[in-house]
């Protein structure tokens, strides 16, 4: 089948093809009084980098953010989420200084949050994390030439917890003292600058495993003045992931957390329309392989990973346009919401949604701000849809079948990629 990339605008120039009359429902009041649930988030407010988090919501309802470092609460601000459904709240509001963590208290279960970090060249953007992962694992930092990785492990508990991590390289294991029995004291977050302990690393990958208690891990991977940020992850044994278009580099890196080799089989929905298995091979014991797709298209396409043991991959993109990471989705779901997705003043976005299926589906994309704009498009089976932003406190995606949705942004030199949040029941 012919692949086609729609690439459709939300705004008031495309007014006339706005559905009639279909503004989005407002939501419902929150239900009871039972214990809300959160996302736990990371926080950037270091010299000029500053970091907003994005909540959206199925209801109108109350919330409370609540900032944390050393070992306490450093301040919190309440919130409404409002007939929109969505609301951007400062950090600093919550008097957040340094590296922080944020407890977010939600309105309802059918609630998300992101973290976006945002400087004069800088822009990156992430999920809040609802509870940690078992096992936590995550691949693609670099520590080469000008580039500087770091490890946030942040912990929003009343208990101490101990973690180690297990830092693999193309070098093999690395061994260094820092690496174990890490501590990280209740409502506390630490980091561990990766550059400084292991620099000239090509590609790192990095396991978090507790002993004691349970910490929240993120990346940050900094080059120049651009700045990435993306959630260590579960590993899986399938996964899906929507491509933008662009990029100079466009690559996606997957990493095995194993001690034994992993068979890989990356299918590829791009301008030939499905190809299945574009890459096979093999990852060996915690390694890494890396599959170009620049040099495949450079409109967007999709991936999807399947392996013979749990694995990760993200997606790795860098041209004079910024730097961006995100890892892929190890589910497809009927819904999807995109805290943080919007077009910044004087900049883009775009929202990518992958169709893997063999049926066709009707998309509905729906922007969370007081001037709510609605749209309805089809997308084909085995297809890719390309969806321009408008300025908005974030997204919600609605198909009538499974799909996977992507959001980006990019303003002058700095670029951010974000997977969605699914909600099966949403």
């Amino acid at each position: 089948m012919k692949y086609v990339a729609v690439v459709a605008m939300l705004g008031l120039a495309a007014a006339l093809i706005l559905l009639p009359a279909t503004e989005p429902e407002a939501p419902g009041a929150a239900p009871g009084a039972n214990v809300p649930p959160v996302a736990i988030c990371p926080i950037v407010q270091v010299g000029d980098r500053s970091t907003a988090i994005s909540v959206l919501s199925s209801v109108n309802g109350e919330g409370r953010l609540s900032s944390f470092a050393a070992g306490q609460t450093t301040g919190s601000v309440e919130f409404r989420t409002g007939g929109s459904g969505a609301v951007t709240v400062a950090a600093a509001d919550s008097d957040a200084v340094g590296i922080a963590g944020a407890l977010v208290e939600m309105p309802s279960d059918t609630t998300a949050a992101a973290s976006v970090i945002t400087g004069p060249e800088a822009r990156a953007a992430e999920s809040c994390a609802d509870e940690p992962p078992a096992r936590a694992f995550i691949s693609g930092g670099t520590t080469v030439r000008d580039s500087f990785f770091e490890i946030q492990l942040i912990n929003p508990y009343a208990g101490e917890a101990t973690v180690d991590l297990l830092v693999s390289s193309e070098n093999g294991v690395e061994s260094d003292d820092r690496f174990n029995a890490v501590t990280v004291p209740a409502l506390s977050t630490i980091t561990r600058d990766l550059t400084q302990i292991i620099p000239g690393r090509e590609r790192i990958s990095v396991s978090v495993e507790s002993t004691r208690g349970s910490v929240i891990a993120f990346g940050r991977q900094t080059i120049g003045d651009e700045v990435a940020m993306w959630r260590a992850v579960a590993p899986a044994q399938d996964w899906w992931l929507p491509v933008p278009p662009g990029g100079a580099i466009k690559q996606m890196v997957v990493a095995s957390p194993e001690a034994g080799e992993i068979e890989y089989q990356v299918d590829l929905y791009g301008p030939e329309g499905f190809v299945e298995g574009h890459d096979v091979g093999i990852i060996s014991s915690r390694g890494t392989v890396t599959v170009p797709l620049a040099a495949v298209t450079e409109d967007a396409a999709g991936v999807r990973v399947i392996s013979t043991g749990p694995v990760v991959p993200a997606l790795r993109m860098e041209s004079a346009e910024g730097l961006a990471w995100t890892t892929a989705s190890d589910v497809t779901a009927p819904v999807w919401l995109l805290p943080g997705a919007s077009a910044p003043a004087g900049g883009a976005g775009t929202v990518v949604i992958l169709n893997g299926g063999i049926e066709a589906v009707t998309v509905t994309i729906k922007t969370l701000t007081d001037t709510a704009l609605t749209r309805s498009l089809e997308v084909a089976a085995e297809d890719v849809l390309v969806v321009t932003l408008v300025a908005a406190d974030g997204y919600r995606v609605e198909a009538t079948g499974p799909v996977v949705a992507l959001w980006t942004s990019r303003s002058g030199a700095a670029a951010s990629a974000a997977i969605g949040i699914p909600l099966q029941d949403g």
